[in-house]
């Protein structure tokens, strides 16, 4: 497949920059379709609101019923005993009643009784149904899980657009080497047609044979640079491939009309900063966690107020499984927490929040200057390329019709071989140069797009 070496270069008006998609390609959406469903960086961030998913619906069940079934079996022996005078106290009551009765009809050995306070084979069984009617700390937990979900959904957003950018870069890449290397093809095509136009005048001995040795010598060295460049096309499509999850061999298919569509010139380097300061995800994001310290904020006043729960259930505790003398146990309750008195705990927690606040607020500067500062350099980039690619579509134009005037001298027995070799390296090197300005320009592009955000 051979890709089109002659670049469109874009008309180089009042320094500025694109709007939408910047450059079209079919080819390229698709990969970037494919990566965003198949990249692994992707669906870990998926996996990770997944998981913030979970805790949010957890919140929400804060303030369901629950139910708890408790049982314990005790067996024990020895320990403390309470002891019960039981002789003591009727003893004497009996004997009393035996001499005024004239009888021995009331038992006056009566011993005192010592009973162990741990039961022994005892058994304790409770269905427990409580819930939450009053509890700040479950509102504002289930508020700010919910923000904390909104923050998964913005780092899905930041790595989407960041594999976007990758994926762009990476193909861009891909396509210099692809062209470099049809550049040197072509190159080496032109060497070997000089060098069969020598061999025929050595063998009609109009020439010397050294100088085959001269051509042999750069089909050479140019035979060792491709090889230079298949290696980096064999790691830009390696790389490319993992992006998209894919086998590192897989072959990357080349769009031929890339750089057809001409890109229209409309915002100034003013409107790009404005743009990148509204659209950035990373300022949404100092948002999310702006109000999650406003909602901790009110959680922790609220904890000075009284948390109100209700509780019922039905047991059975019963010594030795006897279950008739055991119950059921049926019980109810309101339980309260207030806390009064914190030791200034509260107090130090919000101080915590407001240090905090004061942190996003210098990041949201901080990194406000940071985005301007990238879209200044990228914008800058460009402008610098975009002049440096009118002045490399010049010498090459200038560079090849050196080249054809010479090698037709050359071929008429009028210019020497060193000329030809020279004008084919500045042939070479100056469409090579070219091709590099292409794809660098569009990888600024890509960037550009990248710290804009949009």
């Amino acid at each position: 497949m051979k890709i089109k070496k002659s670049l469109l270069f874009f008309t180089f008006l009042q320094i500025c920059i694109f709007q939408n998609g910047f450059t079209q390609s079919d080819i390229l959406d698709n990969y970037v379709i494919e990566a965003l469903a198949n990249n692994l960086s992707i669906q870990s961030e998926v996996l990770k609101k997944d998981k913030q998913n979970s805790k949010v619906e957890q919140a929400k069940k804060l303030w369901k019923p629950t139910v708890d079934l408790n049982a314990s079996y005790l067996f024990a022996e020895g320990g403390r005993e309470l002891l019960f005078p039981l002789g003591d106290l009727f003893n004497p009551v009996y004997g009393t009643l035996n001499q005024l009765t004239g009888s021995t009809s009331f038992p006056t050995n009566i011993e005192n009784e010592k009973i162990q306070l741990t039961p022994n084979n005892f058994l304790d069984l409770q269905l427990t149904v409580s819930k939450p009617l009053i509890n700040s700390s479950i509102k504002y937990n289930q508020k700010i899980q919910n923000e904390l979900l909104r923050l998964n959904d913005l780092d899905i957003e930041l790595s989407k657009k960041e594999i976007i950018a990758q994926i762009k870069i990476g193909y861009y890449n891909y396509l210099k080497t692809f062209e470099g290397l049809a550049i040197m093809n072509e190159t080496e095509k032109l060497l070997r047609e000089v060098l069969a136009f020598n061999k025929k005048l050595v063998k009609y001995d109009k020439a010397t044979p050294d100088i085959l040795s001269d051509v042999e010598f750069q089909i050479a060295n140019l035979q060792s640079q491709k090889a230079m460049v298949k290696e980096q096309q064999d790691l830009s499509k390696a790389y490319f491939n993992l992006l998209l999850n894919k086998s590192l061999e897989t072959e990357v298919i080349v769009d031929e009309n890339i750089l057809k569509g001409v890109v229209e010139v409309t915002d100034n380097i003013t409107t790009l900063k404005n743009k990148a300061l509204q659209s950035r995800l990373e300022f949404k994001k100092i948002d999310v966690a702006t109000a999650v310290n406003s909602l901790n904020q009110k959680r922790i006043d609220q904890e000075k107020k009284p948390t109100l729960g209700i509780s019922g259930g039905i047991g059975l505790q019963t010594e030795s499984f006897n279950f008739d003398a055991g119950g059921p146990l049926y019980t109810i309750g309101v339980g309260m927490n207030w806390s009064i008195i914190d030791g200034g705990l509260r107090k130090k927690k919000m101080e915590e929040i407001q240090v905090d606040q004061r942190i996003l607020g210098n990041d949201r500067k901080r990194f406000s200057q940071q985005v301007e500062m990238q879209v200044t350099q990228v914008f800058y980039k460009i402008r610098s390329l975009q002049i440096r690619m009118q002045a490399e579509e010049v010498a090459v134009k200038s560079a090849k019709k050196s080249y054809d005037a010479i090698n037709a001298r050359y071929r008429n027995d009028k210019a020497i071989l060193i000329e030809l070799i020279q004008a084919q390296n500045s042939l070479t090197t100056s469409e090579m140069s070219r091709v590099l300005s292409k794809y660098d320009y569009l990888i600024l592009l890509a960037e550009l797009e990248k710290v804009v955000g949009e």
